[in-house]
């Protein structure tokens, strides 16, 4: 798909960048059901401008397999109004409603601070429309709360970003504060992380959670994220940079728990315990924990990772990522973390291990490492005055 001309209403059109395994189905989900909710407005009689999407993505494959997933759900008229641009300065000129997922904080602060990032294209963006204004011309920019009240804010604000990379909680809150102080509120900026992988991207049941410092950007970014999340899926957290906070928070104890529960899975298997037995046992006792019952490496487990050869969900050398963020922030306000220093040099040693195979399966095939280090002898070379270990 090559970057296409196609005259849009920048106040109805919603922008994407980064179509990659997470991004392209939250945008799916994101534009075929503001494209459906305009539907039940104009079959309700109400008067409705239809969505459009522009997307700023480098690989032609995946805005492809955009397109064709939005022609699958909704149509080939609204495949009609997706429209490619090359860069995000271009993208902001032609969408109010900006939705981002990105591998890290370089590409956030290059997408929304760069020379040809957001904050650039909005010179010369057309900004005779308010983001309050344009609801009253779509309707479906609000969801299911169409008809709710607008808090206040700073009344020509007119146009709004939603980041859901998982970045530095530190630099989250400093972009988001760039670009206000930038634009002089004119445009607003969240934070909203999210938490449920690809399969939650697919069905649209992800849980976001969100960091805002305007009651506005909230109230107008809030229905848009509903079309990607559960149902009670949107949480706010507190002010720019919580929702990622939130986020690293959450996964510093998740890399904890999958090494902790493949620790006492691997005992066991030495032990020679029957791993059901123990996996039933841990989800019924103290042990449990959405690692043991959603995440088991156990390939005797219908529907876990381990069943698939670890294959598909969240990846080791992403988990590796969350958890050096989760780092970052802990020095920078000098908190001892032991066991999450702990738990990244086990995920670097996983996703090196080999010919890096490991760190692009699921993060439970720490388990697999840690028998195949017990098969190799690797153990031996730990016990020279390990805790616990006699002499």
């Amino acid at each position: 798909m090559q970057a296409s001309r196609i005259a849009l209403s920048r106040s109805s059109t919603l922008g994407w960048i980064g179509l990659g395994a997470m991004g392209n189905p939250m945008a799916t989900n994101l534009y075929t059901k503001a494209v459906a909710a305009a539907a039940a407005h104009a079959k309700a009689g109400r008067a409705t401008e239809q969505p459009s999407i522009v997307i700023c993505e480098p690989s032609d494959d995946n805005a492809c397999a955009f397109v064709e997933g939005v022609k699958a759900i909704s149509g080939a008229e609204a495949a009609a109004r997706v429209k490619r641009v090359d860069n995000p300065a271009l993208l902001v000129k032609d969408a109010a409603r900006v939705f981002t997922m990105l591998p890290s904080t370089p590409q956030v602060e290059a997408v929304y601070l760069g020379d040809q990032g957001l904050v650039a294209g909005l010179k010369g963006a057309d900004a005779s429309v308010s983001l309050a204004e344009s609801v009253k011309a779509a309707p479906w920019l609000l969801g299911d709360a169409a008809d709710a009240a607008i808090p206040a804010g700073k009344a020509n604000s007119h146009s709004l970003f939603v980041d859901h990379t998982t970045l530095d909680p530190t630099a989250a809150r400093r972009i988001a504060d760039s670009v206000h102080e930038q634009t002089a509120l004119d445009a607003l900026m969240i934070d909203g992380p999210v938490s449920g992988g690809i399969g939650g991207a697919k069905a649209g049941t992800l849980t976001i959670m969100f960091g805002s410092a305007s009651e506005l950007a909230t109230a107008l970014a809030s229905p848009l994220m509903q079309f990607m999340a559960r149902a009670g899926g949107v949480v706010p957290c507190g002010g720019s940079g919580a929702g990622v906070g939130v986020k690293v928070c959450n996964n510093l104890v998740l890399a904890i728990n999958q090494i902790g529960l493949a620790e006492g899975l691997a005992l066991g298997k030495a032990l020679e315990i029957d791993p059901v037995l123990l996996h039933n046992i841990f989800n019924t006792s103290s042990a449990q924990s959405w690692s043991s019952k959603v995440n088991s490496p156990l390939h005797e487990v219908e529907g876990s990772p381990g069943s698939r050869d670890y294959s598909g969900g969240f990846q080791t050398k992403l988990m590796l990522k969350d958890v050096g963020l989760a780092l970052t922030a802990a020095h920078a306000h000098n908190l001892p973390t032991p066991l999450t220093w702990a738990a990244g040099s086990v995920y670097d040693a996983v996703s090196k291990d080999g010919e890096g195979e490991l760190g692009t399966k699921d993060f439970s095939v720490v388990y697999k490492w840690l028998n195949d280090l017990r098969e190799k002898g690797v153990e031996e070379g730990f016990k020279a005055g390990a805790p616990g270990d006699k002499q």
